[in-house]
C-alpha cells in the first residue's frame, strides 16, 4: 500500500512526486515512456523565472538553452509589436528532455519509487472512493496498485479522470478551448534576439504562431489553432515561408510533433475521494499563450502538501483533499480564469481590428504584462483613439473590450473567492453561468 500513486512523470506528477517523498510519504510514480525519454514532450519549452522563483528551484546549465529577459507580440500584419520585457523576470528556453529528467531524479533522490514504460489503464473505486490504480506494465504485465491518494497527471488525455465522469468530476473541454499544435525544432543561420509570438485569426485562428530562439543557430517554431479550425500542420508552412526570421534561414530539422493543449481557466474542482488531478488533466494551462510547466509544478507542489496534511489526519475524503482546489485557485487560478475572458474576446476578433487596437496602443505592453502575472488589465483608451474606431465604423469595438475587462476582473473576483466544500455546488452553477455570459457579451456571436 503506497500513500501516493502518481500516473505520468510530467512536470506535475515529478514534481508532486518530489515533494511528497520528501515530506516522508510512501510513493509511486509510473509513466508509460523509457525512464531516459521522461521529459521528452512537443511544446514551446519557455518558462518564466517567477516559476522557478515560487518553488525555490534552481536549474542546472544543462536544462536549459538560453535565458531571455522578454518577449515580442506582433499585430498580423506585423506592423505593430509589443515587447513584454520586466526587470527582474525572465524565460528560460528549455532542454525539455534534461529538464524532465532533472525533475525524475529530484523526484528518485527524494525516496520516489518510479515504474517506468508502465501505463495506467482504469481506476480502483470501493465504496464511493479511489483506492489505487489498474497498471498495464511491459509485456502487458497487468498489476493493480493500493494507494490512499490516486493522482491523475497524465496530460491533456486525463486517462484517469474520465473514469469519474459518473460522478461529476470530469469536464470535456469545448473545441474552443482546445488549442491543438504542431511544432518542430529547427536549426537556423541565424537567431532572433527575443522570443516572438504571432497573432493572426486567419493563419492561426484560435490560436498563435510562435517562434522562441534556443540558444545560436536553433529554434523552437510551431503554432496553435482552436480545435476545428485549421490543420495546424499545413498553415506552418505558409508560416515558414513568410517570418523573415525563417524563410531561407533554415539549415535543418531536429524534431517534428504535435498535440493538444487544453487552454481555458482551471477544472472547477480537481479532487474526489481518493482522487487528484494535476497538469494538463486539470486544465492548469495559461488560456493566452497555452504555457503550462510553470503552473503545473506549482499544482503539483501544493498537492503535496495538502496530501501529506490529509494523511497526517487520517482522512483523505473530498473535503479532506479541498484545499488544494482553494490554494491552487488563489495562487494561479484566478489568474487562468480572467484571462479565459480574453481569450474568448480575442477569439471573437478578425485581423482587421487587432490590427487596430494593438496599433492604437489601446493596450501597453506594461499592462500586458502586468494581466498576465494575474494584475488587473487596464486600457489606455484615448479621445483620439474613439475617434479613429467611430471613423472606421467600429464605434462597438471599444465597448466590448472594456466590457471584457470590466469580465476579467469579475472572473477573477469568482477565482479568489473559491467557496468551501459546502458551498461548490452553488457556485459551480455560478462559475457555467458566468462562463456563458462572456460568450454572449464579448465572443464572435456578440
Amino acid at each position: 500500500m503506497y500513500d501516493v500513486c502518481i500516473a505520468g512523470a510530467g512536470v506535475a506528477g515529478a514534481t508532486l512526486a518530489r515533494e511528497a517523498a520528501r515530506k516522508g510519504l510512501k510513493v509511486l510514480l509510473v509513466d508509460k515512456s523509457r525512464q531516459e525519454k521522461v521529459g521528452d514532450k512537443v511544446c514551446g519549452d519557455a518558462l518564466g523565472s517567477h516559476h522557478l522563483e515560487r518553488l525555490r528551484l534552481t536549474l542546472p546549465s544543462e536544462t536549459y538553452f538560453s535565458i531571455y529577459p522578454g518577449i515580442e507580440i506582433y499585430s498580423p500584419d506585423m506592423h505593430t509589436c509589443l515587447s513584454v520585457v520586466a526587470e527582474g523576470l525572465s524565460a528560460y528556453a528549455l532542454n525539455r528532455l534534461e529538464f524532465g529528467q532533472f525533475l525524475l531524479k529530484l523526484a528518485l533522490d527524494a525516496g520516489c519509487e518510479f515504474k517506468p514504460e508502465t501505463q495506467a489503464r482504469g481506476l480502483i473505486v470501493e465504496q464511493g472512493c479511489v483506492k489505487g490504480v489498474r497498471l498495464v506494465g511491459k509485456n502487458g504485465v497487468k498489476q493493480d496498485v493500493y494507494a490512499k491518494v490516486t493522482v491523475d497527471a497524465t496530460g491533456a488525455s486525463r486517462v484517469l479522470s474520465r473514469e469519474l465522469q459518473k460522478v461529476g468530476f470530469d469536464q470535456e473541454l469545448d473545441d474552443d478551448e482546445t488549442l491543438v499544435c504542431y511544432r518542430e525544432i529547427l536549426e537556423t543561420r541565424t537567431t532572433p534576439p527575443l522570443p516572438a509570438i504571432y497573432l493572426d485569426m486567419d493563419e492561426a485562428p484560435g490560436g498563435y504562431f510562435w517562434v522562441f530562439p534556443e540558444g545560436e543557430g536553433r529554434v523552437n517554431a510551431g503554432l496553435g489553432v482552436a480545435k476545428g479550425s485549421a490543420n495546424p500542420k499545413l498553415l506552418f508552412r505558409k508560416w515558414v515561408d513568410k517570418l523573415p526570421c525563417l524563410k531561407d534561414n533554415i539549415v535543418g530539422v531536429v524534431h517534428r510533433g504535435g498535440g493538444i493543449v487544453p487552454a481555458r481557466r482551471p477544472i472547477d474542482s480537481a479532487v474526489w475521494n481518493g482522487f487528484i488531478a494535476v497538469g494538463d488533466a486539470a486544465f492548469m494551462v495559461n488560456p493566452l499563450h497555452g504555457g503550462g510547466i510553470g503552473s503545473s509544478m506549482t499544482g503539483g507542489f501544493l498537492a503535496a502538501k495538502v496530501v501529506a496534511e490529509a494523511l497526517e489526519r487520517g482522512c483523505v475524503d473530498e473535503e479532506s483533499l479541498w484545499g488544494f482546489n482553494t490554494e491552487y485557485m488563489r495562487s494561479y487560478g484566478f489568474k487562468q480564469a480572467s484571462l479565459d475572458v480574453f481569450r474568448v474576446f480575442l477569439q471573437g476578433l478578425n485581423n482587421e481590428l487587432i490590427n487596430y487596437g494593438l496599433a492604437q496602443g489601446l493596450i501597453k505592453s506594461g499592462d500586458l504584462l502586468e494581466a498576465s502575472m494575474g494584475g488587473s488589465l487596464r486600457l489606455n483608451i484615448t479621445e483620439k483613439a474613439s475617434r479613429f474606431f467611430a471613423g472606421i465604423g467600429k464605434p462597438g469595438f471599444l465597448m466590448k473590450l472594456n466590457r471584457t475587462v470590466k469580465l476579467m476582473e469579475d472572473f477573477r473576483q469568482f477565482y479568489v473567492d473559491y467557496p468551501p466544500h459546502r458551498w461548490f455546488d452553488e457556485w459551480r452553477i455560478k462559475v457555467r453561468g458566468f462562463h456563458k455570459r462572456v460568450h454572449e457579451e464579448v465572443g464572435r456571436a456578440s
